[in-house]
């Protein structure tokens, strides 16, 4: 079946920080989408206002989410907030967050969801951007990544390709 369908890239504060951290070139190449709270986010931590002309901003959506207690009360109102937009549109949009509870949430409410470091192999891999830029987006990115392990699998699968 032939998707020709626009994918949104909804994206959460840990992507932006991450990515306007070590190559925030690399967001040029992308049409990405969040929440004005994300915005909000990036501006008190980094000083730095996501004006950026291929980041829209989004309403946040009202979508029914299926949240087990124990996540509740451990995700932020923000993540909560992404959820509920991605769930309203959850057949056509990816969320790129390094919060593993918050990508937890998505999968079990049926929304895509990658790492900073899948979302850069998933671009790669839709031509979005090229193998060496990848390569370097995450040979710097792994200095700061609270996961640098799994940048190096990914780097190990991309190198076949």
């Amino acid at each position: 079946m032939l998707i020709t369908q626009f994918m949104q890239i909804i994206v959460n504060a840990t992507f932006l920080i991450n990515t306007l951290r070590t190559e925030p070139e690399i967001l040029r190449e992308m049409k990405l989408f969040t929440i004005k709270n994300v915005a909000t986010e990036i501006e008190n931590e980094l000083g730095i206002n996501i004006n950026i002309s291929n980041i829209e901003i989004i309403q946040n959506g009202s979508g029914k989410l299926d949240l087990g207690n124990d996540k509740k009360g451990r995700l932020s109102t923000t993540d909560i907030n992404l959820l509920k937009t991605c769930h309203v549109h959850r057949k056509g949009c990816i969320l790129v967050s390094d919060d593993l509870l918050l990508k937890n949430a998505a999968s079990e409410n049926d929304i895509k969801c990658y790492t900073t470091p899948e979302f850069a192999a998933y671009q790669l891999k839709k031509g979005v951007i090229t193998k060496q830029q990848c390569v370097k987006f995450m040979n710097i990115l792994k200095k700061i990544y609270i996961r640098p392990r799994d940048i190096d699998k990914i780097l190990k699968r991309i190198e076949s390709w």
